[in-house]
C-alpha cells in the first residue's frame, strides 16, 4: 500500500472510531474564491468546534498566497501535518483532540473572477453551524459586488447574525465599501405547544412538542424539553410557535409563610423538623426559616418542593 493510501485509510479510521469528538472533513474536490489565502473553513465541514478551537483550525491558511493558476492540488499529507503542528501548538485543540478526514488529495478549484458561491455558502454554514451544530441552515445571496481578479480578502471577523447579514470585502487588507450581502435562516428542533396554553397554566409534557421550527428571528436561547416541562406560563403560548425562557416562570419551591420540612444533620445522621419559611425561593436558593418549636432563625437551602437543608 503507498504512503498517501495508507495517509487516507488511517485517518479516515481515525475520525469513525472518534464520534464524539469534534470533525473536519475534507472533500476529494472544492472550489473557492480567488483570495489572497485559502483557509481551511473555505474547503473542509466542521463540525463540534466553536469559540477559540473554531477559529484556530477554520482560519489556518492552506494555501498562504494564490497564484494565477485555475487549480491546485493539496498533498493530504501536507494537510495533515499542519493541523497536527496546529493541535500540538494549541492547549484548547489538545483538550478537544479533533478528529481530521483527509483524502490522499485534494484538488481546488479557484474561480478566477468574482466569487464561488459554492466556497461562500460553505464558510457561512461553518461559522453558523459553530453557534448550532444541530441547526440546518438556508443561505441566499443578493449582491456579490464586482472586484478585481486578485489581492482582495473576505473579512469573515465580522459578526454574522442570523437572517439579512452584510459581510465587508477587503482589498490588499483594506476596506473598500463592498459588501456580500444575503439572508441566513435557521431552522432547529425545539419545543412548541400542541395547544393553547393559557397565562398562569402549568406545562405538562403532554401539551408539547419537538418541533423542527425556523427560529432565524428568535432572540433567545430555546431550552431543552427538560428545562420547562412544569413550568408556569408567563403569557399565552400560541401551538407550533418556539417556546423561549421569558415565556415562562419558575413556581418557587418554597413560599414565604408555608410550613417546610427541614433536613438537619449530614449523610450519617439525619432528622426532620417542622419550620416555617420566612423568605420565598426556588430549588438552590438559601432562605431564612423558623423553628416551628425554638422559634429560631436558621438558614437553610432549598433542595426540592417544601423540603429544604439546614446549612
Amino acid at each position: 500500500m503507498t504512503l498517501v493510501k495508507t495517509l487516507f485509510v488511517g485517518i479516515t479510521m481515525m475520525a469513525s472510531l472518534a464520534w464524539a469528538r469534534p470533525e473536519v472533513i475534507f472533500p476529494n474536490e472544492a472550489e473557492v474564491s480567488n483570495t489572497t489565502v485559502i483557509s481551511v473553513f473555505q474547503v473542509a465541514e466542521l463540525k463540534e468546534l466553536s469559540g477559540v478551537a473554531f477559529n484556530e483550525i477554520a482560519k489556518m491558511p492552506l494555501v498562504d498566497k494564490i497564484e494565477t493558476q485555475d487549480s491546485l492540488t493539496l498533498s493530504g499529507e501536507d494537510v495533515s501535518k499542519k493541523l497536527r503542528a496546529l493541535v500540538r501548538n494549541s492547549e484548547v485543540l489538545k483538550k478537544l483532540n479533533p478528529a481530521f478526514k483527509i483524502p490522499a488529495e485534494i484538488r481546488i478549484k479557484i474561480r478566477q473572477e468574482g466569487f464561488s458561491k459554492i466556497d461562500l455558502e460553505k464558510t457561512l454554514r461553518n461559522i453558523l453551524a459553530a453557534r448550532c451544530g444541530v441547526c440546518t441552515f438556508q443561505i441566499r445571496f443578493n449582491s456579490l459586488p464586482k472586484l478585481p481578479s486578485k489581492g482582495w480578502n473576505i473579512d469573515w471577523d465580522q459578526e454574522i447574525r442570523y437572517g439579512s447579514f452584510m459581510i465587508p470585502v477587503l482589498e490588499e487588507g483594506r476596506f473598500i465599501n463592498k459588501w456580500i450581502t444575503g439572508v441566513a435562516r435557521v431552522q432547529k428542533q425545539v419545543p412548541v405547544a400542541r395547544k393553547l396554553i393559557r397565562f398562569g397554566e402549568r406545562l405538562q409534557a403532554e401539551d408539547l412538542e419537538m418541533l423542527e421550527t425556523d427560529i432565524t428571528f428568535v432572540k433567545e436561547e430555546t431550552p431543552a424539553m427538560d428545562q420547562i416541562v412544569g413550568l408556569i406560563a408567563n403569557r399565552s403560548l400560541t401551538p407550533r410557535l418556539p417556546i423561549v425562557l421569558s415565556d415562562l416562570k419558575r413556581e418557587p419551591a418554597a413560599r414565604r409563610g408555608q410550613v417546610v420540612k427541614a433536613l438537619v444533620g449530614d449523610q450519617n445522621f439525619e432528622v426532620s423538623i417542622n419550620a416555617s419559611a420566612e423568605e420565598s425561593g426556588f430549588v438552590g436558593d438559601v432562605i431564612k426559616i423558623k423553628n416551628s418549636e425554638t422559634q429560631k432563625i436558621m438558614s437553610a437551602t432549598v433542595i426540592e418542593k417544601g423540603v429544604v437543608k439546614v446549612q
